[in-house]
């Protein structure tokens, strides 16, 4: 799925804007994908805790196939954008489901490295994708969209045919004691933390590498489609490089403001560097690449451990619910600061764009600083 989605990337605003988008429009574009996962998490929680895990990966996965399948046929700007749309849908349904079951399957001793695995596992895709989508655009903007939608039928394919139901049984009760808990989620100081954070986390790659960067590094650089997957390929690289030890450290932490306040603030600045860099000209290209590898390796530790740490707030009871509560605070990161830094972009060019990214990045440190204590696991 994330190889797909990998494939994706580099694409969507080539794409976009070869049917006509302005930066605004491109936002737009990469934003459609983030609100229809926005709309549904909660939704598709609610259902993976009623009906069951394994319907909502399957059916996800032919969803998202059929999104690709649209983006792919596109005439329009509007329709692209639509068809982005249909793609995240399914996205919800397979990706929030996955992170529910993974949680069904994990321990407190291990629940770090569990979904560290799971963080490696979609790095490998988003590592390989945008260098082979960055290829395949050469040929056609079009052929890597064609691409993911068979991906999506295999990986709904394999979800049908290797994975078990996990959902646990539970009573009438216990439902109800799961409604009430996640009330009390939704009001905890260090859920809030986790959420802001987790919104800058997304912020950070949809709205900073793949709006951002995409458009700076074309505009002021002169990267084609391969050179852009290319530098996407290698920031998903160095994250996966760092995933392991990041996710034994999330186990093994007492406070995870030890590895999250670190993490947002030197993306904070890495991000900085790169408008300081930009505003420079092309000839600092090699200063370029450093401070994009500061970024990558600065936001390698957040993958396993924000969601662990938010897991170990929700009540298996309602375990579907409060993991889509928490993947909606990073949708909204994903859906808001595209259509923000675009219109920033437009109006007052890429440094200014992202020193508004760094800005917002270096608030949610503050604030997960204040809000989150340590927590014992439920």
């Amino acid at each position: 799925m994330m190889l797909g989605h990998g494939v994706a990337a580099p694409c969507v605003p080539l794409l976009s804007s070869s049917l006509g988008a302005s930066a605004a429009d491109v936002g737009v574009a990469l934003s459609t994908f983030g609100m229809a996962r926005l709309a549904l998490n909660v939704p598709v929680g609610a259902a993976a805790d009623a009906w069951g895990r394994k319907p909502l990966l399957v059916g996800g996965a032919l969803v998202n196939a059929v999104g690709h399948a649209a983006s792919a046929a596109a005439p329009d700007a509007a329709s692209f954008a639509a068809a982005r749309m249909v793609a995240g849908a399914g996205n919800a349904a397979y990706l929030g489901t996955a992170a529910t079951y993974l949680n069904d399957v994990a321990t407190s001793t291990n629940r770090g490295r569990v979904l560290g695995m799971n963080h490696a596992a979609l790095l490998c895709g988003v590592s390989l994708g945008p260098v082979l989508g960055g290829f395949a655009a050469e040929y056609s903007l079009r052929a890597p969209f064609v691409a993911v939608a068979a991906l999506g039928v295999v990986s709904a394919a394999h979800a049908c045919l290797a994975l078990s139901e996990t959902k646990p049984e539970t009573t009438a009760e216990a439902a109800r004691a799961g409604e009430t808990s996640t009330r009390d989620l939704l009001s905890d100081g260090r859920f809030a933390g986790a959420a802001v954070a987790h919104a800058a986390t997304f912020a950070l790659r949809q709205g900073g590498r793949n709006l951002l960067l995409a458009l700076v590094a074309s505009s002021v650089f002169d990267y084609s489609p391969a050179e852009l997957g290319k530098l996407f390929g290698a920031m998903a690289l160095c994250d996966l490089a760092f995933v392991g030890p990041a996710a034994a450290l999330s186990d093994r932490a007492k406070d995870a403001r030890s590895i999250v306040v670190p993490s947002l603030l030197g993306s904070a600045l890495a991000v900085a560097g790169v408008a300081g860099v930009v505003s420079l000209g092309a000839e600092y290209h090699a200063h370029f690449l450093a401070a994009v590898g500061l970024w990558s390796l600065s936001t390698a530790a957040l993958g396993p451990t924000l969601p662990s740490y938010a897991a170990a707030l929700v009540d298996p009871a309602a375990r579907g619910v409060g993991i889509a509560a928490f993947r909606s605070a990073g949708d909204v990161g994903f859906v808001v600061t595209p259509l923000l830094l675009g219109g920033v972009f437009d109006a007052h060019g890429g440094p200014a764009a992202l020193l508004a990214l760094a800005g917002g990045t270096a608030l949610a440190a503050a604030t997960f600083a204040v809000a989150s204590t340590p927590v014992v696991e439920r």
